[in-house]
């Protein structure tokens, strides 16, 4: 069994939401933490926490990186957007 920590950006795309729960169902695979980044980190970190909630998984630690990046920020987002859909 493979042990991973998942680094996402989840938000309103499903893409992160499907990648995460095939990842903790996964029999091949143990999920150690989740690790959210870009932009409003602390909502993505809500997101995930729901979605664990949802599927009933309270022992995978999630963790909110910082919101900007370290060497140089691009804007490639827009607030109020993320969380929303």
């Amino acid at each position: 069994m493979r042990r991973i920590i998942i680094d996402t950006d989840t938000g309103t795309d499903v893409d992160d939401a499907v990648a995460i729960t095939l990842a903790l169902k996964s029999p091949e695979l143990k999920v150690e933490g989740i690790t959210t980044v870009y932009g409003n980190t602390l909502l993505r970190a809500q997101i995930v926490l729901k979605l664990l909630k949802l599927m009933g998984i309270n022992d995978v630690p999630v963790a909110a990186g910082i919101e900007k990046p370290l060497l140089r920020e691009r804007d490639i987002w827009w607030p109020g957007h993320e969380g929303k859909g």
